[in-house]
C-alpha cells in the first residue's frame, strides 16, 4: 500500500523524539527505573498524536522507534553515560514530562528547558563530605558498631569523600578507582588501630561501604527482572555483582581483627536509619523536605523489618514487608508532592539494602571461611530478592488500583489533562 508522507510532520516529530531522549536518558543517569523511562518517552510521543511507539532501554542505551501513516517509521538510539543520582534534577525532567503531556510544546520549547536543568547547582564538595561523614557515622552504629567506632567511620568517611573527588579528577579506570578507594578505606580503618585506640575496623568499613557498595543497583537489577526488563536486569546485575566484589574486597583486603560481634538496639536502628536516610538523600541532591519524608519512609520500613525479627518470623518476610511499606509510602507522597517515587523509595529502602551483608560476604572469602561465604553469600543475595520483590508486588497493586480509579473518573467524565502522567506514573 501507498503511503504519503508528511515531510513537515516527519521532521517536527523527529525532533520532539530527540527531546523526549534527551527527557529519557537524563532520568535515566539521574536515577529513574527503566520501566519509568520508558513510560516517559511513551507517553511524551502519544501527546503529539504517535500512536505507535515503541521503546527499549536498558542501562546503557536507549532505543525508540516511531510508526505512524504521515511520518512512516523513524528510529533513534542513544548511549547512556554512567548513573549519577540527582534528585533535584530528577523532579524537574518529571515536571517537564508532565507539562508536556498535559501542554505539548515545541521542540525549541523543551530544548529550552532540559538547558536550564542541566545548568541547575549541584551538590558542593563541601557538602558532601559532610553528607557522607554522617551516613558511615550512622551505618557504623547501625551495623554493630560503638559509638567510638561510629565517630572514626565519619573521620574515615571526610578522608574518603576527599580522595574520591581526587580520583575523579584523573583519568584512571572507574573500577581500579573504585578498588583503590576501598582499600584506602580499609587501611584507614585499621590505622586508628594500630595507634592503640580500642576500635572495630570492620564498623567503620561497614560505614564507609554504604555510599559506595551497589546495593541497590542489585535490588533494582532483581526488580528489574521481575518486571520483565530481564535484559536490563541481567546488564545490571552483571555490573553490581562486579562492583560489590570489587569494592567489598577492597575493604576487606586490607581488613584486620574480627567482625562485630555487638547487639545494635531498637532505638539506635530507628535512629541511625533516620539520619543515614535523610544524609543519603541530601548526598544524592534532593530537596530538604523530600529528605525529611524519606527519612521517614526509610525508618518506618525498617521498623516493619525490625518487627518481624523481633517477633521470630522469617527475617526475609520482614525485608518484604519492610519494602511493601516503602513502596506504598513512596506512591502515596509522589502523589501528594507530584514527584517521581523513586526518590522516595530509593531512600526508603536503603537501610535494608546488603552492603553490610556484601562486606561480610567478602570478609569471610578473603579469610577463607568458605562455609560463612557461602551461607553469608545466599543470606544476601535471599535480602536482594525479597527486597524487589516486595518493591513489585507492591508497585503491581497500586498501578492496578489506579488504574482502576483512573477509568471510573474518565467513565464520570471527570479526567483532566494530566491523566495519562498519573497512568505512567508521574504523580
Amino acid at each position: 500500500m501507498f503511503i504519503m508522507i508528511n515531510e513537515a510532520a516527519r521532521i517536527n516529530i523527529n525532533n520532539i523524539l530527540e527531546r523526549a531522549i534527551d527527557i529519557g536518558q537524563r532520568m535515566l543517569v539521574t536515577g529513574a527505573e527503566v520501566s519509568r523511562v520508558e513510560r516517559t518517552i511513551n507517553f511524551i510521543c502519544r501527546a503529539y498524536g504517535v500512536r505507535h511507539v515503541d521503546v527499549m532501554v536498558i542501562t546503557s542505551s536507549i532505543i525508540v522507534t516511531l510508526r505512524s501513516s504521515d511520518i512512516g517509521v523513524l528510529t533513534q538510539m542513544r548511549r547512556v553515560p554512567g548513573q549519577d543520582f540527582d534528585f533535584q534534577r530528577l523532579k524537574a525532567l518529571n515536571q517537564l514530562s508532565r507539562e508536556i503531556c498535559a501542554h505539548p510544546m515545541t521542540s525549541d520549547e523543551i530544548k529550552a528547558r532540559i538547558r536550564e536543568i542541566d545548568t541547575m547547582e549541584t551538590i558542593s564538595l563541601k557538602a558532601s563530605v559532610f553528607y557522607w561523614a554522617l551516613i558511615a557515622a550512622s551505618f557504623s552504629a547501625f551495623f554493630g558498631g560503638r559509638f567510638e567506632d561510629a565517630v572514626c567511620a565519619g573521620i574515615v568517611g571526610v578522608l574518603l569523600r576527599l580522595v574520591q573527588y581526587l580520583l575523579g579528577q584523573t583519568k584512571l579506570n572507574a573500577y581500579f578507582a573504585l578498588v583503590l578507594l576501598s582499600f584506602i578505606g580499609g587501611i584507614l580503618a585499621n590505622s586508628f588501630m594500630w595507634v592503640g585506640m580500642d576500635i572495630h575496623p570492620a564498623a567503620i568499613n561497614m560505614g564507609n561501604i554504604m555510599p559506595v557498595i551497589p546495593g541497590l543497583a542489585l535490588m533494582n537489577s532483581i526488580r528489574d527482572m521481575f518486571s520483565q526488563e530481564t535484559i536490563s536486569g541481567l546488564i545490571k546485575s552483571a555490573e553490581a555483582f562486579i562492583l560489590s566484589l570489587l569494592i567489598a574486597t577492597g575493604f576487606a583486603f586490607s581488613a584486620t581483627g574480627t567482625l562485630i560481634a555487638f547487639e545494635t538496639t531498637w532505638w539506635v536502628y530507628l535512629l541511625t536509619s533516620f539520619v543515614g536516610g535523610f544524609c543519603f538523600h541530601l548526598l544524592w541532591h534532593g530537596h530538604i523536605k523530600d529528605a525529611g519524608m524519606g527519612a521517614v519512609v526509610c525508618t518506618g520500613a525498617w521498623g516493619f523489618t525490625m518487627l518481624f525479627v523481633a517477633m521470630d518470623w522469617n527475617e526475609f518476610a520482614g525485608y518484604f514487608a519492610g519494602a511493601v511499606f516503602a513502596t506504598i509510602a513512596a506512591e502515596i507522597l509522589a502523589r501528594f508532592y507530584k514527584s517521581p517515587a523513586t526518590i522516595f523509595l530509593i531512600i526508603g529502602v536503603i537501610a535494608m539494602v546488603p552492603g553490610g551483608s556484601l562486606y561480610r560476604t567478602m570478609f569471610y572469602a578473603v579469610a577463607a571461611d568458605w562455609e560463612k561465604f557461602a551461607t553469608q553469600g545466599i543470606k544476601t543475595f535471599l535480602y536482594a530478592v525479597s527486597i524487589a520483590a516486595g518493591i513489585v508486588i507492591a508497585t503491581a497493586i497500586w498501578e492496578t488500583v489506579k488504574a482502576w480509579l483512573i477509568k471510573q473518573k474518565k467513565n464520570r467524565g471527570t479526567a483532566d489533562a494530566e491523566t495519562c502522567c498519573e497512568i505512567h506514573g508521574e504523580s
